[in-house]
């Protein structure tokens, strides 16, 4: 049987905090859940009655409404420390570019127009590199990932270092996660 209907609203808090933010995800995970509820009953509803049709345009047709002029999307998604967002050029039916950017892409940020440093740089700025060990039996880390992991757990292992004199390739295990 189906359950009654139920409304769920949440009006955007006037101070945002922890809790707030919280209360929001919940929200939207709630939302979420009954949208996809509610397409799953929409679909069996059709399938009953007999619709086997799963794309609006009937695959004959469908050349006729991929658009062959140039055409630029983006998209957004909340992650969890900031927003995900794809990016994608079209042109004469065929996706001519696709670009992903992570919320840690944006955060990491680097030099803006000004010439001042992105948070991770400024923070790796007169760091030493290795730690400084007389026994290297007893090195356990490098300083600057340690710095970069205070922002991000998992940056360390995607951390280019550009030395000016061309790319410098050392395979290291430096991630935190336990995924050796």
């Amino acid at each position: 049987g189906e359950l009654p209907e139920r409304e769920v609203e949440w009006h955007v808090p006037e101070q945002w905090n922890a809790f707030e933010r919280n209360r929001g995800r919940a929200y939207h995970y709630l939302f979420s859940q009954l949208v996809g509820l509610n397409s799953l009953l929409e679909a069996y509803k059709l399938f009953k009655a007999g619709e086997r049709q799963v794309a609006a345009v009937p695959p004959a047709d469908l050349d006729d409404y991929i658009p062959q002029d140039e055409r630029r999307s983006v998209g957004w998604w909340g992650a969890g420390r900031g927003f995900l967002t794809h990016h994608m050029v079209m042109d004469k039916g065929k996706i001519v570019n696709y670009q992903i950017c992570t919320p840690s892409t944006i955060n990491a940020s680097p030099r803006d127009p000004w010439g001042q440093p992105g948070p991770y740089e400024e923070a790796v700025m007169n760091t030493p590199i290795i730690e400084d060990v007389s026994d290297p039996a007893r090195f356990t880390s490098i300083d600057m990932l340690r710095a970069i992991r205070s922002f991000d757990p998992c940056m360390p292992c995607t951390t280019h270092v550009h030395t000016g004199a061309g790319t410098v390739t050392r395979e290291v295990n430096t991630c935190s996660c336990g995924a050796d």
